[in-house]
């Protein structure tokens, strides 16, 4: 017996020792997942050029490793595209910056093909946050487009076919296309805190826009030159909160409505944005809409506060400048729409509400709506829409409301008063 313990105790070593080499894990090492990996630490530096190969090094070592956070450390950091992986922490540590490549260097630009700047395809559990800038350097982008509008331009945060996805408290700068852009078969998405700026004239640079169900939107602020928010095609069970929207087009839905349902926004605040509420499309590009609801808002100097039309890009000159057409599956049909607690000051008309003739806005319930404007609204094409709780439109000039082919109640078309 004595010969077989000297014979299995080295046996016994060599196994535990080869264990520990071969999963390169020592006693006080974290458990896959919780481990931290800081780009600086696999190549990046402030004073490369190019740092993509190394940024998307962190993050392939970090999922290499069971997933954890890759860190982008003060600093500016000029980066190309980079793919996230699951179970991946991108953190953005304060006065860091992951800068695009300029135009001229960007992979694809000027072509019909580019790459998002930060994305993620059929990945799970991933996670976008800190308190630095992602900057897009869109300015060359902008220029470029408008001499040759076929070019595609990068979305700086583009997720598909993803779910469980977090945003939050980053900031995020001159995007040469959408800020954040939620695409089809993602489900389960929070976004907030986040801070988008572009400049008015930018175009197409939307803040967020959603092409999927349940997505949350909460405590941001955004300026941009195009929608604050676009809620679009395959999007429902969508929760907008506490938002703060200064220049751009509004907390839209549309252009592209198809599977558009659930749409709640509160306690948001507009400020001398071009449109408040707004949704629209076209014959082409709609369906059912319904059960939105807009509640605790707060619009100054929003040009059109209420902006729920048809028709897209324009409406006809007069609603008899239009015939009915043929009902198909993508005709837009708004339906169950209410706002409660919304007060409106100085802006230039209370608002358009304009159906198709083949078929009218229904059920929209004015709850508490305080609305004071240069001139009234215009309601074409509705049917059953209730002002009540003391809904007014205070208009400087002309009718409160002027219709055509639509049934109202609860409030003077001429003077705009409650009855």
């Amino acid at each position: 017996m004595k010969t077989l313990f000297l014979f299995f105790a080295p046996v016994f070593l060599f196994i535990s020792c080869s264990k520990k080499v071969s999963n390169g894990l020592s006693d006080t090492t974290p458990p896959p997942g919780t481990n931290s990996y800081i780009i600086t630490n696999y190549g990046a530096s402030t004073n490369l050029l190019d740092n993509t190969s190394f940024v998307q090094k962190t993050i392939d070592t970090c999922s290499a490793a069971g997933g954890g956070t890759v860190i982008v450390p003060a600093g500016t950091f000029l980066c190309g595209p980079v793919s996230l992986k699951s179970n991946i922490t991108l953190k953005l540590e304060s006065s860091a910056m992951l800068k695009a490549l300029p135009y001229n260097s960007y992979p694809g630009a000027g072509t019909s093909t580019v790459t998002s700047f930060i994305n993620g395809n059929g990945v799970s559990n991933i996670t976008i946050t800190g308190t630095g800038i992602i900057e897009g350097q869109g300015a060359e982008w902008w220029a470029a487009y408008k001499n040759d509008n076929s070019i595609a331009r990068p979305s700086m945060i583009r997720v598909t076919k993803c779910t469980n996805v977090n945003i939050s408290n980053i900031t995020i700068q001159n995007a040469p296309n959408v800020h954040v852009s939620v695409e089809r078969l993602c489900d389960t998405v929070n976004i907030t805190g986040l801070t988008i700026n572009s400049p008015s004239n930018s175009p197409n640079t939307d803040g967020i826009d959603t092409w999927a169900p349940n997505v949350n939107i909460s405590n941001c602020n955004i300026s941009d030159g195009d929608d604050n928010i676009a809620v679009d095609s395959y999007s429902s069970n969508i929760h907008i909160k506490k938002c703060t929207f200064g220049t751009g087009h509004g907390c839209s839905i549309g252009s592209y409505t198809s599977g558009v349902h659930d749409i709640t926004v509160d306690s948001c605040t507009f400020n001398s944005t071009t449109n408040g509420i707004r949704v629209k499309s076209n014959r082409g590009r709609s369906g059912i809409v319904q059960n939105m609801s807009y509640s605790n808002i707060t619009m100054t100097g929003v040009t059109n506060p209420i902006d729920i039309v048809a028709y897209y890009p324009k409406t006809p000159s007069t609603p008899t400048a239009d015939s009915a057409q043929a009902i198909t599956s993508t005709t837009p049909d708004y339906m169950n729409i209410t706002l409660k607690n919304i007060t409106v000051t100085g802006s230039g008309n209370a608002g358009i509400i304009w159906g198709l003739p083949e078929v009218s806005i229904s059920n929209i319930v004015f709850d508490n709506v305080q609305i004071n404007a240069s001139a009234g609204m215009k309601a074409n094409f509705v049917t059953g829409a209730v002002f009540k709780n003391g809904s007014r439109i205070t208009a400087s000039s002309g009718n409160a409301i002027t219709t055509y082919n639509a049934s109202i109640s609860g409030i003077n078309l001429v003077t705009g008063a409650p009855q």
